[in-house]
């Protein structure tokens, strides 16, 4: 099979390369070909496609082939999907650090965009012929603190958190619970000391305290906006918590629509929701 700028491809790596789902394909052939390019040579052997494909499942992990089709340039026209969301895998994973099943909160959101027809509206604000994966809004979901789903670095998140409650009573002040805070929230003297602000919420309080002393509230989202990678990261910053799909639906919708309506054409979510938000303003 011949390829472009002269690169051929050998019969086996050919087939091989018809194995990969339609919408990648291109980028793949095109991949392959500029490393064999880069290496002086001029034909695409089974081993060259072997090695791309070895890196390329390591980039992607187990995304699903829609969760690809994100990730590639598309046509700027009617019906192209301005919205990436991610939601970590604990159920999938039997995770035992889940704190909050994200399902319904994405189905509150998923359906939200559509009936505010979100990804039409940012299309609008593209410019140019092509839809690329920055110019998309990106919400993450997590069902606990580690943030699988990388909430740290979406435009908008949430991640799923509970409030350690003590009792005076039954505590003996023995510590456990300080020492296996990974978030340093608890001190203990005579008595013990919380740190909300500190406090990301997890299990390891309540798991710990050999007299019950420790119990949990109820489960709630922090929500954060505002983060992204590129030339200028910014970590997204807690904003509040929630304790319902509906008040994050409220809070998240009114955030988006502020940004569809005010923010200059081609600004990012992130970007604008940093400089909206400054620190210390």
């Amino acid at each position: 099979m011949a390829g472009r700028g002269g690169i051929a491809w050998a019969p086996e790596a050919a087939q091989a390369l018809k194995g990969v789902p339609v919408l990648v394909r291109p980028l793949a052939r095109r991949k392959v070909e500029e490393r064999v390019r880069s290496e002086g040579r001029d034909q695409v052997g089974m081993a060259d496609f072997a090695a791309a494909e070895a890196r390329f499942r390591a980039v992607m992990g187990a995304k699903s082939e829609k969760e690809l089709a994100q990730l590639m340039p598309a046509a700027n026209r009617p019906g192209a999907e301005l919205v990436v969301m991610e939601s970590c895998r604990a159920k999938l994973s039997g995770c035992p650090n889940a704190l909050m099943d994200t399902d319904p909160w994405r189905e509150a959101l998923e359906a939200w965009l559509v009936a505010n027809q979100v990804s039409e509206r940012l299309r609008a604000k593209v410019e140019g012929d092509q839809v690329l994966f920055h110019h998309k809004l990106r919400l993450s979901l997590a069902g606990c603190p580690n943030g699988c789903s990388r909430p740290q670095i979406a435009d908008l998140a949430l991640v799923g958190t509970v409030s350690p409650v003590f009792d005076p009573d039954d505590c003996t002040a023995c510590g456990a619970c300080a020492a296996v805070c990974p978030d340093g929230a608890i001190a203990v003297a005579e008595t013990v000391s919380w740190d909300q602000d500190q406090c990301l919420g997890c299990l390891g309080c309540a798991q710990s305290c050999p007299t019950g002393a420790v119990s949990l509230g109820p489960v709630e989202a922090r929500v954060l906006m505002g983060g992204k990678l590129g030339r200028h990261p910014h970590l997204a910053r807690e904003v509040a918590r929630v304790g319902s799909p509906e008040q994050a639906v409220a809070l998240m919708g009114r955030a988006i629509d502020d940004y569809i309506e005010h923010a200059p054409q081609g600004e990012r979510f992130a970007a604008w929701w940093a400089d909206k938000h400054k620190e210390g303003e």
